[in-house]
């Protein structure tokens, strides 16, 4: 009997045992853990790269429709299993995220890179570019998981923005100092409420931005805050030292910068025949971080930079050599004012003192070669180009100034626009003009250089010119003919005198090419000025200054 007890009692015990291993099995059937696929298109995001890093680590949350943590699913760390699909396993059994066994949909919501947070807050220090992996925020949320569904799929995106500067030239830009100013540095990602956020009693300052050299492939880049609330777009100084020289440039205000766009900017360094160095910023192409890099082919957006020269090349300066135009105190403008001897001349603007296929010039439409004639005094469109010239892509258009004479060309590198005017004029031609060595000589009578009375008042045309000893007459318009009134001149080879008028004649036939006669003892600086409101006495007065 008691043998039976204790059999019965050993049943019983292992009856119990048994009991127990199916209700953990049980247990264990109704806990499903997350397993997570993460999605993102990472080309150019880790500068080689185009995949997760088997070191990466996403931070997961589970959280209810009403935005609450469930399970106490908070931060858990995620690592890359294979990176080439985008796999992600907990790291450890502490951070494997369950499933309510109610089977309770949820929703889960993870962000890059994964670390401490405090009040499920992340914080990033942007000032610190070297390890761009460590700010290179991202973020993805899938709906509606649950156990029933434990495979969910992340699609991550970029937060912040990227800034990429494409080095190009014959310069050695190692060791180069790249910088963007006005930036917010100390930012924060609020996880559950997905936003950005800047730090309490964080400042603007500097970003240097970090340099690559890969094979040749040169470029300068950083991950800023984009311009959301809090942070609107200011104009945003950029700064390039090499070789103890500084060349600035300014990010208009006009441009803002988008979460998750990637701003892809060109900078050229050339050497100059002086030895001196040219640079060039132009841009800017916007895209989508995740749609990679940016084309040769893409058209350049205007009105994004406030360029440091620019240059005029054209038919009547020097296609070879483009003429650097004057740059306004804000930088909002360049201009040209000078003679365009010909008709039908052609211009367009470059941002190196070249025009050479493959640069960046502005033309007044985007592509093709079909020019523009220019409609005096009207702003014109300009665009960024990049300028090309062979079989499969042919990029070279220009406006055309269509009757020669006096022109001020402007160009609002803010704006974006050209405006050509056409100036009331007279033209001084003689040997009394200086002389200059080399490519510069001067005959005096060179009409695309030709010096230029302007019109003050009531047919008053003024002009201050130092003169040499040699003689002068004056051209109503700017070319060589036998017509009487195309020439202001005396009567016969006079001397030229100071503080009372000498009378002019309009003659110029059979031979009778006369002009006013400067001493040695003459030369000096004049302010000359014709009177023409009377055409039978026409005056020209000279005052020595």
């Amino acid at each position: 009997m008691k043998k039976n007890t204790c059999f019965v009692m050993l049943a019983a015990l292992m009856m119990a045992g048994c009991s127990n291993e199916i209700d953990e099995q049980v247990m264990d059937s109704r806990r499903v853990p997350l397993q997570i696929n993460g999605d993102i298109n990472m080309l150019m995001t880790r500068a080689a790269d185009d995949h997760w890093d088997e070191k990466d680590a996403i931070g997961v949350y589970m959280v209810s429709a009403e935005n609450s943590i469930v399970g106490d699913v908070s931060n858990y760390r995620y690592v890359v299993i294979d990176k080439n699909n985008g796999n992600f396993s907990p790291d450890g059994e502490t951070n494997t995220a369950y499933f309510p066994e109610s089977d309770d949909v949820v929703n889960v919501v993870a962000y890059y890179p994964q670390g401490n947070v405090v009040e499920n807050k992340l914080s990033l220090d942007l000032a610190n570019q070297d390890e761009q992996p460590r700010i290179d925020l991202m973020s993805a949320k899938a709906e509606g998981a649950s156990k029933s569904t434990p495979i969910i799929n992340l699609g991550f995106k970029h937060r912040l923005t990227k800034l990429f500067f494409e080095i190009e030239g014959d310069v050695n830009t190692d060791g180069i100092y790249a910088a963007i100013g006005n930036q917010y540095t100390d930012i924060q990602y609020d996880i559950l409420n997905d936003k950005l956020l800047i730090a309490d009693g964080s400042e603007k300052k500097d970003i240097v931005m970090k340099y690559w050299n890969l094979s040749n492939y040169r470029f300068t880049e950083a991950i800023v805050l984009p311009n959301e609330e809090n942070n609107s777009a200011e104009d945003r100084k950029l700064t390039f030292q090499l070789n103890e020289k500084i060349f600035n440039a300014t990010i208009s205000n006009s441009t803002t910068f988008e979460a998750g766009k990637k701003y892809t900017y060109k900078v050229k360094f050339e050497t100059t025949p002086s030895g001196n160095i040219n640079v060039s910023i132009t841009g800017v192409s916007i895209k989508n971080w995740d749609d990679g890099d940016i084309s040769d082919d893409n058209i350049i957006v205007p009105g994004t930079l406030k360029f440091d020269r620019l240059y005029l090349a054209s038919g009547f300066t020097d296609w070879g050599r483009p003429y650097e135009m004057m740059k306004s105190t804000d930088g909002k403008t360049f201009t040209w004012t000078g003679n365009v001897k010909d008709d039908n001349q052609e211009m367009k603007f470059a941002l190196l003192q070249q025009s050479i296929i493959g640069d960046v010039q502005l033309m007044p439409n985007m592509n093709g070669t079909t020019n523009k004639e220019v409609e005096l005094n009207v702003e014109m469109n300009a665009y960024p180009v990049i300028y090309y010239d062979n079989e499969s892509i042919k990029r070279d258009n220009k406006w055309v100034i269509k009757e020669k004479g006096t022109y001020t060309v402007t160009v609002n590198v803010e704006t974006m626009k050209v405006e050509v005017k056409k100036l009331d004029v007279v033209y001084l031609v003689g040997s009394v003009l200086s002389v200059e060595e080399g490519e510069n000589q001067n005959n005096g009578y060179d009409l695309k250089r030709a010096p230029y009375f302007t019109k003050i008042d009531n047919n008053k045309y003024e002009l201050i010119i130092n003169l040499h000893e040699g003689d002068f007459k004056i051209l109503s318009k700017i070319e060589y003919t036998n017509t009487n009134d195309d020439y202001y001149a005396p009567e016969a080879n006079t001397p030229f005198v100071t503080g009372s008028n000498m009378n002019v004649d309009c003659r110029q036939e059979n031979g009778k090419d006369y002009k006013w006669q400067v001493t040695e003892a003459q030369t000096g600086t004049y302010k000359l000025t014709l009177n023409t409101s009377e055409l039978e006495n026409v005056t020209l007065t000279a005052e020595k200054l």
